[in-house]
């Protein structure tokens, strides 16, 4: 179960790492791709509203999901801390010798 939730968090991290960095550096599509800055949205040029919607909503959206998700996992780790037996003394007195 420990392993399991190691795992969990880690892919939690870099998943929500990637799309971090995605929504944030959004404006790269249009140096990969200069063909998509030919267009207008809501009157502006694609290449200026789209990095700044994904910048400041996308963004948002992340962290909301992300927010959502982390309190999850970590209702799962105090349910996995929960379910250890209890510390003795003695426990604690062999690992610090």
């Amino acid at each position: 179960m420990k392993e399991k939730l190691y795992k969990k968090e880690i892919t939690l991290t870099i998943v929500f790492s990637v799309l971090l960095l995605l929504m944030g550096h959004s404006a790269s599509i249009f140096v990969l791709f200069p063909g998509l800055q030919q267009g207008t949205l809501w009157g502006f040029p694609t290449q200026y509203i789209v990095p700044i919607l994904l910048g400041w909503f996308g963004i948002a959206g992340v962290c909301l999901v992300m927010t959502i998700v982390c309190n999850k996992f970590d209702d799962e780790m105090e349910e996995f801390v929960n379910s250890l037996p209890p510390e003795t003394e003695t426990d604690s007195e062999s690992v610090n010798k």
